[in-house]
């Protein structure tokens, strides 16, 4: 499969995609409105020889990176408190980080936000970043005005559009951003895990 690089903007928006650096196989931009806070959220998949430099992370063959940039709404007076990604494929998930050595053109370093927790975990299988909950930073949350750039790496042959959710104010919106799929074969083993959960629950 040829990969393609698609570009989705905001209709009537001026809001231009950051550039993070490497050549993305796909990029994509979503507008995440829990109604009082909003945050752009820029997407995009790597391959295997195309990822930043700047992450210091190289991809190896049949690994993928998913790299989400968070810019909060400075229009808009609420906090973000979480942005998670979901795993419909149950597939494996690691090297959930953040990263704080990108700076895009026009983005100011001191209005950077790193996660407070960043985990891949159990049994909603999500990657979740939590930006508010920090004990000595009563005000650790991604706010309006400042951005955050957190991705994880997952073994994948390819990708499709699966949901990802943002929450703030007790608030939350959910659009379909990149996540991982299996190749062929993994979806042949899936669908065999599936026929064998069947098979248990009919016995």
């Amino acid at each position: 499969m040829l990969a393609v690089v698609g570009v989705c903007a905001l209709v009537g928006s001026a809001w231009a995609q950051p550039d993070i650096g490497g050549t993305p196989i796909w990029t994509q931009i979503d507008y995440f409105s829990g109604g009082p806070w909003g945050m752009h959220v820029s997407s995009y998949v790597f391959t295997e020889g195309n990822e930043p430099d700047e992450l210091g992370y190289e991809l190896q063959s049949g690994e993928m990176l998913f790299a989400y940039f968070l810019d909060g709404d400075e229009n808009l007076d609420v906090s973000v408190d979480t942005f998670s990604v979901g795993n419909p494929n149950d597939m494996p998930i690691f090297g959930v980080l953040y990263e704080d050595n990108i700076v895009p053109a026009g983005f100011d370093i001191d209005l950077y936000q790193a996660p407070y927790l960043y985990t891949y975990s159990g049994p909603a299988q999500a990657t979740v970043y939590t930006y508010a909950g920090d004990p000595f930073d009563p005000f650790s949350t991604l706010d309006p005005d400042e951005w955050s750039l957190v991705y994880y790496v997952s073994d994948a042959t390819w990708w499709e559009l699966g949901p990802a959710t943002a929450s703030g104010a007790g608030l939350q919106d959910t659009k379909l951003v990149p996540v991982p799929i299996p190749g062929p074969g993994g979806l042949a083993m899936l669908g065999l895990a599936g026929l064998a959960a069947l098979f248990r629950r009919r016995t």
